[in-house]
């Protein structure tokens, strides 16, 4: 087989490669910043990310009705509990957000390189 059917074989499965690395990075348990509490280690799975939006929702109730106090209790990724004010739990769920979004992009752009890039894991793609 010659060198343009490998290349069009590797173009047609670059896309799922590149999908399977983005969910891949997105489950990575990483520390993200929770305003002036400082970085809890989030898990990027569906569950915790539910959890966090549902955690956000009442954040934003919270911070509606004058509470200031640290009454939102959370388990990390490494099974530490935490007791986060609204604007804590806010900005940590933003946070959270913001890196998704990022994986995504970076995704996208790696998508359209021109030469695709041999190895779709390399850490200098992916923020």
């Amino acid at each position: 087989m010659d060198d343009d059917f490998h290349a069009a074989i590797l173009a047609a499965e670059f896309p799922g490669l590149v999908n399977q690395e983005r969910e891949r990075r997105i489950l990575m348990t990483k520390p993200l910043q929770s305003g002036d509490y400082g970085p809890i280690p989030v898990s990027g799975d569906p569950t915790t990310q539910l959890n966090l939006l549902a955690l956000k929702d009442t954040a934003r109730d919270l911070k509606a009705a004058g509470v200031t106090g640290a009454v939102i209790p959370l388990r990390d990724a490494e099974n530490v509990s935490h007791m986060l004010t609204a604007d804590q739990v806010i900005a940590l769920v933003d946070a959270g957000k913001e890196r998704v979004q990022a994986i995504y992009s970076a995704s996208w752009a790696i998508k359209t390189m021109d030469p695709l890039p041999a190895d779709v894991t390399d850490d200098s793609l992916w923020p």
